[in-house]
């Protein structure tokens, strides 16, 4: 009878203390020293690097995201898509879509997808995702013909009456 293995049956993390693997015609070694807080990585011509831990994995984070980076260049994404917006580039976005700016532009000037852009004037209240077109601010004078311009249109005056003979 096979037993599988089930991680909830196992509470204790998985450790490493020591990996070996080959590339070409050489074999490395990577080994944690004797209570953690120091690596050394071993070269097949004999060299070794020894760092603590923290630079590890210091490292290893830093070859993870130029790793997502590439990968998301060949998939065509922005160079800053999905990184958050820094302080002061959302009011950037903003002057810039009310000096005229295209969405298009100021994807290509943010480096950020058109999507981005969008729900980023969306939350400036700016863009209406939905209608995909600009929202307009309170009190400005609306285009005749536009679908709702009377609803939306201050209320006039009532006419004066007319003078008595």
């Amino acid at each position: 009878m096979s037993r599988s293995y089930s991680a909830a049956a196992s509470q204790a993390p998985l450790l490493w203390d020591r990996v070996e693997w080959c590339q070409g015609d050489g074999r490395y070694v990577f080994q944690v020293a004797s209570g953690g807080l120091h690596a050394a990585l071993t070269s097949p011509h004999g060299q070794s690097l020894t760092l603590p831990m923290v630079a590890w994995e210091g490292l290893l984070d830093a070859l993870t995201a130029a790793r997502r980076t590439r990968i998301r260049a060949e998939r065509g994404f922005p160079s800053r898509s999905g990184a958050r917006w820094y302080e002061g580039e959302a009011s950037e976005l903003a002057a810039a879509f009310r000096a005229g700016r295209s969405i298009a532009q100021l994807a290509r000037a943010h480096n950020r997808s058109e999507f981005a852009i969008e729900a980023q004037l969306e939350r400036e209240g700016l863009w209406d995702r939905a209608e995909r077109r600009p929202r307009l601010p309170v009190g400005a004078p609306q285009r005749i013909g536009d679908p709702g311009a009377e609803a939306a249109a201050p209320p006039s005056a009532p006419a004066p009456d007319p003078p008595a003979p």
